[in-house]
């Protein structure tokens, strides 16, 4: 079984979590997330199984778009409702012009310092551990960006008491984000619900529950669910080569190509997805330059032949 599978991830379940219960269902094909989702937050959750396991890490490059509540007046140390809460006593809730101006201020290139509790390593180990073994580390500041953001709705009266959509680049932590938008405003803020909506081209809205997958793998209707492999590659361009190329691909030669068919490929390094002249996919390249003369290297070769039939 080589494919990705899309879960609407439920709250309260880590990433971690929902990929053993689903090798359960899969017993002897590997399987492996694309990205974490904190466990308070729920939505699409692309799983990859099989050989598209190998592109993982294509797919965790992929920009990100997510439904955001944000509760204003109170600071959190994990910068999300779940951590340890400090009410802001006294604190004034922005007016509406100045949220859409704070929108405005968050919008595009900015820099943004990841929390403590997060997965970012030092020193070999995630920052969180360093935490709770009482330990400050220093953090470095990254370059992210925030391709959109929408106003959802504003109400000072309830909580979240702001929601947005945000569209953003992979490395962006929302409830920094919205920690930093508390910041901004003067009054603090914590990020209190999250659901994310899209990753590249995968939607929520094409994704199954847990109990819903576990009712069609006992249909034995799974394979149905299955993004093919190169649906995670669509941002990547593609080459369709003739068989005696791709069979050199396949056993590691560098194949030459025709510059005056493919000038977009004359750079070295730059990474393309290739098919056969039937459109069947067949794994992932990159351009190479020897002698002056443009070739492709594999560096994924991910098509099941007929010999491979029997493999998980």
């Amino acid at each position: 079984m080589d494919g990705i599978i899309l879960i609407d991830k439920p709250k309260d379940l880590t990433s971690h979590q929902v990929v053993s219960r689903i090798r359960k269902l899969f017993p002897g094909v590997k399987a492996g997330h694309t990205g974490t989702l904190d466990p308070m937050a729920t939505g699409v959750l692309p799983i990859c199984l099989g050989k598209a396991t190998r592109v993982a890490e294509y797919i965790i490059e992929l920009p990100k778009k997510y439904q955001a509540g944000i509760t204003f007046g109170i600071v959190s140390d994990t910068e999300d409702i779940t951590g340890k809460i400090e009410i802001k006593e006294n604190a004034t809730m922005p007016a509406i012009e100045q949220v859409t101006g704070i929108i405005d201020y968050f919008t595009g290139d900015i820099e943004q310092t990841p929390p403590y509790y997060s997965a970012v390593k030092y020193k070999g180990k995630p920052m969180y551990r360093w935490i709770r073994q009482g330990k400050q580390v220093p953090r470095k500041k990254r370059l992210i960006k925030i391709y959109d953001m929408k106003l959802i709705n504003y109400d000072i009266k309830n909580e979240p008491h702001l929601t947005l959509e945000i569209s953003c680049s992979k490395g962006t932590y929302i409830r920094t984000l919205a920690a930093d938008i508390g910041k901004k405003a003067g009054c603090g803020a914590v990020l209190s619900e999250l659901r994310r909506l899209r990753v590249g081209p995968y939607g929520v809205e094409n994704a199954s529950t847990l109990d819903e997958l576990e009712q069609i793998s006992k249909a034995g209707k799974c394979e149905k669910l299955l993004q093919p492999i190169d649906s995670a590659l669509s941002h990547i361009a593609s080459l369709n080569l003739d068989d005696k190329q791709i069979e050199g691909l396949k056993n590691g030669k560098i194949v030459p190509i025709d510059e005056s068919e493919h000038r977009d490929l004359d750079n070295s390094g730059k990474i393309i997805r290739f098919y056969d002249l039937k459109g069947n996919f067949k794994g992932i390249a990159s351009t190479v330059n020897d002698k002056g003369v443009t070739g492709l290297k594999t560096l994924k070769y991910l098509a099941r032949d007929v010999t491979q039939k029997g493999e998980h």
